[in-house]
């Protein structure tokens, strides 16, 4: 039997009086059973940390993997979110559709053939904002108060101020006029409104939900153009809405129907 030496641990056999490694003699029965050779860096079991199952890994690598996908395709379609979406809770005319702005602030019916814009996204803001009737409708709503906000044009696509008629609808918001009811907003326009604009009309209106709107029926002077346009004033949740049909005042009569259908259909959306 291989035993060890009690002086250097080295292998010596069981008949050695000595031993032959450290030189020292051997004490009979004090020499120990040699042992296997054991891992220097070996870890305690309490220190040690168990692997997970490879099953385990996978499927841990797997919901990773559907999360990301999932977080690609989210970002992916709110950057490619559609402008304008249908509203099938606002029955149109024949010939007309329901659209809905893209924040669900508002929605309104319009003809199918129209063009749409968002104000506050289109890249043909500026060049929209710079035609005349816009700078018109738009100086006209400086003069009554400075934070309005232009949020959606619709323009018959025959005529995107180019020709020189258009015929549009436009919707403003300002958080300044919700202090004022309609009837009030009507008093202080007619004392602001420039000396270009001049009211034909008011009207004090009640809608379904007996909230009180009003109207305005006025032209305004630009350079040598002459514009009608028809303004319905409502209030939102945290904001007053302000939507305009304009066209020339030549051309007023023959759109006159579809601009009191559109306001008509002006619906602000609750939070």
């Amino acid at each position: 039997m291989v035993q060890r030496c009690e002086h250097c641990g080295q292998t010596v056999m069981t008949t050695d009086k000595q031993c032959w490694h450290c030189g020292k003699k051997l004490s009979s029965g004090k020499s120990t059973l040699a042992k296997p050779p054991q891992l220097a860096t070996a870890v305690s079991e309490e220190n040690s940390t168990p692997m997970p199952p490879f099953t385990t890994i996978l499927l841990y690598a797997g919901l990773t993997a559907v999360a990301l996908l999932i977080l690609m395709a989210t970002t992916r379609a709110i950057g490619q979110a559609p402008l304008f979406v249908t509203n099938s809770d606002n029955v149109p005319p024949a010939g007309w559709q329901p659209f809905t702005d893209n924040q669900l602030r508002f929605t309104l019916n319009l003809p199918e053939t129209w063009q749409l814009f968002d104000m506050t996204r289109a890249p043909e803001t500026l060049t929209l904002r710079s035609s005349p009737p816009l700078q018109a409708i738009d100086q006209t709503f400086d003069a009554l108060v400075p934070d309005t906000q232009l949020l959606f044009l619709g323009t018959e696509d025959t005529a995107v101020f180019d020709d020189g008629s258009p015929v549009f609808v436009l919707v403003a918001q300002s958080r300044r006029l919700q202090q004022l009811s309609p009837e009030q907003i009507i008093a202080y326009a007619q004392a602001q409104l420039p000396e270009n604009v001049t009211l034909s009309a008011v009207n004090q209106l009640k809608d379904s939900v007996a909230e009180q709107t009003g109207s305005l029926l006025f032209n305004i002077e630009q350079d040598e153009t002459l514009w009608r346009c028809l303004e319905q004033i409502g209030p939102g949740d945290d904001s007053v809405y302000l939507v305009v049909t304009c066209t020339s005042f030549a051309q007023y009569p023959r759109h006159q129907s579809d601009f009191e259908a559109i306001l008509r259909s002006f619906q602000p959306l609750g939070s």
